[in-house]
């Protein structure tokens, strides 16, 4: 998956970026964001991205009161986010390393909020354990995941997709607390076919 998302993002090619800028999306992960920030004021703590591509929903993190680490394997992609940040002028960490390895990158700890637009289900079974590992370490003791997935299917380079089974046997003391479908609507008929949804987990 890394030389797939290496070479798109050098022809420009990313329509799960695309996907987080129609209307209905941005609606529901707005109403996902508001929820963890209710009865709570700015700054907000900690939050951090998983593959965050070109910093679209790191950098609208930083603009509601977080203080947002973000990590993506692809220096372009980095490049960019760094780039749209700085055009946004808020603050935001981005570093270049592999969401299976995060501690690696020194990220340090104590996140509250874990994003994962659509990261984890592109992996492998193992590859998957190794970043619920990896995210648990770094995770504060009431942290929460919000993570993007297909449902589980055969699609060539594209992410494999995981079921909310993968996702809970791969982030080990960790339980899906709610799911929801992701909103599709006005998007291309292959991202509708996916059957993505939204889980939120929290510690068991």
């Amino acid at each position: 998956m890394s030389l797939f998302y290496s070479v798109a993002y050098r022809l420009g090619f990313a329509p799960w970026e695309h996907a987080g800028t129609h209307p209905p999306a941005v609606r529901q992960i707005t109403a996902l964001f508001e929820r963890e920030e209710r009865g709570r004021r700015a700054p907000f703590g900690s939050a951090l991205d998983l593959g965050c591509g070109r910093g679209q929903w790191a950098v609208t993190l930083a603009q509601r009161g977080w203080s947002v680490t973000a990590v993506d394997l692809v220096p372009r992609a980095i490049e960019a986010a760094r780039a749209r940040a700085r055009a946004a002028d808020v603050e935001a960490l981005f570093l270049q390393g592999n969401v299976t390895r995060l501690r690696e990158t020194g990220i340090g700890g104590g996140f509250r909020l874990v994003w994962d637009f659509g990261t984890v289900h592109g992996l492998d079974p193992e590859q998957r354990q190794a970043v619920g590992r990896e995210v648990s370490a770094v995770a504060a003791d009431d942290a929460t995941i919000l993570m993007l997935a297909w449902a589980p299917g055969r699609r060539g380079p594209l992410p494999r997709g995981a079921s909310r089974r993968d996702l809970e046997s791969a982030f080990e003391g960790w339980t899906v607390t709610d799911e929801e479908p992701f909103d599709t609507t006005g998007l291309p008929a292959p991202l509708r076919n996916v059957h993505p949804r939204v889980y939120r987990l929290r510690r068991a």
